[in-house]
């Protein structure tokens, strides 16, 4: 297909949203008249409605649920789709996960405004959910209270459901776990003028609003996805450009939009610019584009879709051209593709006109627009499998490339999100990595070239990982200082809900950046010392300084960080889903250390992260074991740090947990006890295939594959013949040693002691998966107290997770 080139008729979407005039598009539920679901039992509104009696008409049309197997109470009724238990001597629903939904058929006997109190819990507080009403949504989306899963005495109450006399199908839609008692619908007032349309998006923009810290623009309003209902304005991936406006120099955001509900980022549709003159006050100029202003422009399909963008200004015809990425249906092929879009405008936030897409650029995304000092435009995007690609814009057609779109060398762990500036005669780039999601998420990178196409010099890690999947910046100079724009996901507690952030950046006297210090300081102003030495204490309460989003992060509503003090030991308490704390520590020694961290649950099934640097040390959430309510120290073995500043980082991730204290000290192997594999000895080894693996940041020493995946840090890529040695300090016994190995087929390993003291017979190994790990059983060995050294062997290619001791 060719680009589309014609002028395209603008409309205003905010006016027709404005005027209410954008109706949700259908549900399931589709429209009463055609609903196929009949009552369970007789529902009357005002009232109370218990959650078990949804309506007859199974699965697709009473209702969707994933875990229908489970629960207690399936006796309650003959439709067992949906997980009833007992709690006390109540029927709830339980098991519930993103995207479960039930109908209820009620008869509302009055006009009228209602509450709806819902009696609701969410252990992992990460309950959502929300109402629809004859197909179309009734509310915002609402939270489930964060507390015990018996306690379904807790409630919520969503105000303002407008509803008419008669019949009527409510539908109660989830996003996440939580367990739910019933309904109690209120009548608090009447209909003006019989108006039974619910919501109403019908801010006005500019709007004008002091920022005073990170995140940015969260308490702002947003239009919630296909409804009319408003929630906390969400943003990511800010290109940030200064423009000179009536004599000023003005910054400019041009920001992407996570709606809500999420669903990944398939919902993000639409574009919102901000603007400061001094980095406090700043203005949202609303959207200035949306999915369906581009498909009507320019006869595509496709809905959401549109990330990242960019916007460059040309002096000579004084356009801004905005750029951005949407994935649209292609005709020809059927399938979908990402093309990179422009729209114009002779202002910066408004009246974009829809261009048409570049030809010549393949399915890429993340697109970058650099101007150089000569006039002369640069594209860059990211993807197709190829890292970053690059090409010339025609100087008199910035919608046209002049050549040919190519990947660009140089780059080490280029994942996207391609920005380039300009500083001192050299070109930066900067971009993601692939730093995976469950030990962190992505790094930013910067590369720096003499040419504005590279090749490119990698510099390393400039920003540490936020704790989320994705990051995604740009670097700007305004009034003098650099600044760098980024996004992160604390405020939501979603990894697809993420809000803008911006801190200093400095540069290094070669050129190169300085890491962006997002952590705060150190209290009281010094960082304590850990050395091998000795064992260093830092207590909970004595988290850095800098405030919420640099020293701790706490949900807003939770309230503030609370310090506690009980039984003599004062701690931090109560910390819930996605709250966290940070301690700059200053290490002498490089080495590998055990981090201790005291701690309790406040509720089973409590789980939390460490990490250093923002790299968690455990790919996988780190479940609490004690009893509720009592003490525990849980030792992370093995983490290698080099000398200098560093930041732990400690956060909860389910449940509630009170943290007393964090020690640090130098490392020792121990059995009993568990050795991971990718901790062999410095330099005890020997390993063919050293320069492989995916996580190679792991520790200094980097002659072994390692690797991480969805569920652990492991060795991989081994080969016939390697083999790593471990050192490790025993109680005398008799022990079993336990190795968790994969490998599709064929693999094969030994184990030996004490130079071939002790060793085993040979294992075969054959899991059917290179992640599917099984034990493997050497039995009885001997150990006297003291230090020993373990081998293990490669016989034929495994990976390997984790070596056990278990004690006899």
């Amino acid at each position: 297909m060719k680009p589309f080139t014609r002028k395209a008729s603008h409309y205003l979407l905010l006016m027709a949203l404005a005027a209410g005039t954008l109706g949700a598009s259908a549900s399931v539920t589709e429209d009463i008249k055609t609903y196929k679901g009949t009552p369970f039992k007789k529902l009357e509104v005002p009232g109370t409605i218990e959650v078990e009696d949804y309506d007859e008409g199974g699965p697709g049309v009473a209702y969707n649920f994933k875990n229908s197997q489970n629960g207690n109470a399936k006796s309650y009724r003959e439709d067992k789709g949906v997980a009833l238990s007992k709690n006390g001597q109540k029927i709830i629903i339980g098991n519930t996960s993103g995207g479960d939904w039930t109908n209820y058929t009620i008869q509302v006997t009055q006009d009228g405004i209602y509450t709806i109190e819902t009696f609701c819990v969410s252990g992992s507080g990460n309950g959502r959910f929300y109402y629809e009403l004859d197909g179309k949504p009734a509310c915002k989306l609402q939270h489930a209270p964060d507390d015990n899963w018996d306690r379904v005495d807790r409630s919520v109450k969503t105000e303002g459901v407008r509803m008419k006399a008669g019949k009527h199908i409510l539908k109660w839609y989830t996003y996440g776990g939580m367990n739910i008692d019933k309904f109690v619908f209120t009548r608090t007032g009447d209909l003006v003028g019989g108006n039974a349309e619910q919501g109403g998006f019908d801010y006005k923009y500019p709007i004008v609003t002091k920022q005073k810290r990170n995140p940015l623009f969260v308490n702002l309003p947003s239009q919630m996805h296909n409804s009319p209902f408003t929630g906390n304005l969400y943003t990511a991936d800010p290109s940030a450009h200064v423009w000179k406006i009536n004599g000023k120099d003005r910054l400019y955001v041009y920001a992407s939009h996570d709606m809500e509900p999420t669903k990944g980022c398939d919902h993000m549709d639409r574009y919102h610019v901000f603007s400061t003159e001094d980095m406090k006050t700043w203005t949202d100029h609303g959207e200035i584009l949306n999915a369906e202003q581009t498909n009507k422009a320019t006869g595509f399909t496709g809905d959401g879709f549109m990330w990242a963008p960019d916007c460059a200004y040309n002096p000579k015809d004084k356009n801004y051209y905005f750029y951005y990425p949407h994935k649209v249906n292609i005709k020809e092929t059927g399938k979908a593709e990402w093309r990179i879009f422009v729209a114009t405008s002779k202002e910066p936030a408004a009246n974009f006109k829809v261009k048409g897409y570049i030809a010549g650029i393949p399915s890429t995304i993340d697109p970058c627009v650099f101007v150089d000092d000569d006039g002369q435009p640069y594209i860059y995007t990211s993807g197709a499998g190829k890292g970053g690609w690059g090409c010339k814009l025609k100087k008199d057609d910035w919608t046209k490339l002049d050549g040919e779109m190519t990947p660009m060398s140089g780059f080490v762990d280029f994942h996207e999100a391609p920005w380039v500036f300009k500083r001192n005669g050299k070109y930066y780039m900067i971009h993601s990595d692939n730093h995976r999601t469950n030990i962190g998420g992505n790094q930013m990178i910067h590369a720096i070239s003499d040419n504005p196409l590279g090749p490119w010099k990698n510099c390393g890690v400039y920003m540490y990982p936020t704790g989320e999947e994705t990051t995604h910046g740009s670097i700007v100079e305004f009034k003098g200082k650099w600044y760098m724009f980024y996004h992160t996901s604390n405020f939501s507690g979603q990894g697809a809900l993420r809000s803008v952030c911006f801190d200093p950046v400095e540069f290094n006297a070669d050129g190169t950046i300085k890491v962006v210090r997002n952590w705060g300081t150190p209290k009281g102003g010094k960082a304590p010392e850990v050395s091998l030495a000795k064992a260093t204490k830092i207590e909970a309460e004595n988290f850095n300084e800098g405030g919420s989003h640099y020293g701790y992060y706490k949900r807003p509503e939770e309230g503030d960080i609370k310090v506690e003090t009980k039984d003599g030991a004062t701690y931090l308490s109560h910390n819930k889903r996605k709250e966290w704390t940070r301690y700059t520590i200053n290490v002498k020694d490089a080495g590998r250390y055990n981090i201790t961290c005291m701690m309790r649950q406040n509720r089973g099934g409590s789980r939390f992260y460490l990490g250093v640097d923002g790299t968690w040390v455990r790919s996988s959430e780190i479940n609490l074991t004690s009893p509720s309510n009592k003490w525990e120290a849980m030792t992370l073995s093995n983490i290698e740090m080099q000398p200098g500043e560093h930041y732990i980082e400690w956060r909860s991730m389910m449940g509630d947990i009170d943290l007393d204290w964090i020690s640090v000290e130098a490392a020792v192997n121990s059995a009993p006890g568990v050795i991971e594999a990718e901790d062999y000895d410095d330099n005890g080894y020997e390993f063919k295939n050293g320069n492989l693996g995916n996580h190679k940041n792991y520790r200094n020493d980097k002659g072994v594959a390692i690797s991480v995946n969805n569920t652990c840090v492991h060795v991989s890529n081994t080969s016939r013949g390697d083999w790593m040695n471990y050192t490790f300090k025993a109680q005398e016994g008799t022990y079993d040693v336990i190795v968790y190995a994969a490998t599709i087929n064929n693999g094969g390993f030994s184990l030996s002691f004490d130079d071939y003291a002790q060793e085993s017979e040979e294992f075969s190994v054959k899991t059917g998966d290179w992640q599917k790990y099984e034990p493997f059983k050497m039995e009885n060995v001997k150990l006297t107290a003291g230090k020993h050294v373990m081998t293990l062997n490669i016989v034929n290619a495994i990976n390997i997770d984790r070596i056990e001791f278990v004690k006899k």
